[in-house]
């Protein structure tokens, strides 16, 4: 009977201890998780906003036949490609 009494509270201290190990890899999870998750969000606004201004420089352009906004409309679409090739 004794030796019962010795290999349950044994038992329990394991068992707690794995519970421990799991939560603190269930945090792990979340977090990198997260951090993938706002790394994507970051990377589609930087190619939302990217798109916007060059389609703005591309309507004043049209209008205007400027060569200054041209150059700008080729520069930002060469930064909008290694932007999409970089990710």
């Amino acid at each position: 009977m004794k030796t019962t009494l010795k290999l349950q509270p044994s038992l329990a201290s394991v068992m707690k201890a794995e519970r421990e190990r799991d939560k603190a890899q269930a945090v792990r999870d979340y977090e990198a998780e997260q951090l993938a998750r706002q790394a994507n969000m970051a990377r589609l606004r930087a190619l939302r906003l990217a798109k916007e201004r060059a389609d703005v420089l591309a309507a004043a352009a049209r209008r205007s036949n400027g060569k200054k906004v041209a150059t700008e409309v080729s520069t930002l679409a060469r930064a909008k490609r290694q932007l999409r090739t970089s990710s």
